[in-house]
């Protein structure tokens, strides 16, 4: 299901939208969009990838997981949003997250979440704006590089 609004089309992205995905690089994506990880990304149905057109051109995202574990029910990730410098502050970002939020509650997703910086004003304004609820309780990220392993950003 898609949303559209004047010019922009906002919709879940398929395989088919993979050479508009890859010209979208850096200007929406934190780096270039490579083939390989994008085939990879759609070969997992749980990678759910939320995208803004304008006039053909990818101007944002939103990409979320659906997992599950084995005591929980099935919940939504929001992993990463990201709108065109051009196309920000149009209520595209919202749009892109309600479509990812509504994939989710299609596949049974019960509860979905996403994690921002304190410092990240914009982000928490986003978030906040489409119904989420900051939690009280503050978390810490840890990083575990991998060197070596397949797919890192040297591949």
């Amino acid at each position: 299901m898609g949303m559209s609004g004047p010019g922009i089309d906002v919709r879940m992205a398929a395989p088919a939208d993979a050479d508009a995905l890859e010209r979208a690089g850096a200007t929406v994506f934190d780096n270039e969009v490579r083939r390989a990880w994008l085939t990879a990304f759609f070969a997992s149905p749980s990678n759910l990838l939320a995208i803004a057109l304008a006039d053909g051109e990818v101007v944002g995202m939103a990409s979320g997981i659906a997992y599950g574990h084995p005591d929980k029910p099935l919940q939504l990730f929001v992993n990463e949003v990201g709108v065109s410098e051009r196309f920000q502050r149009r209520g595209v970002g919202a749009r892109l997250v309600r479509t990812l939020l509504e994939r989710g509650r299609e596949l049974g997703c019960v509860e979905a979440w996403v994690a921002s910086e304190l410092d990240n004003p914009a982000a928490r304004a986003l978030y906040a704006s489409v119904g989420g609820v900051e939690d009280a309780e503050r978390a810490v990220v840890y990083v575990f590089p991998l060197a070596g392993a397949t797919g890192s950003a040297d591949a």
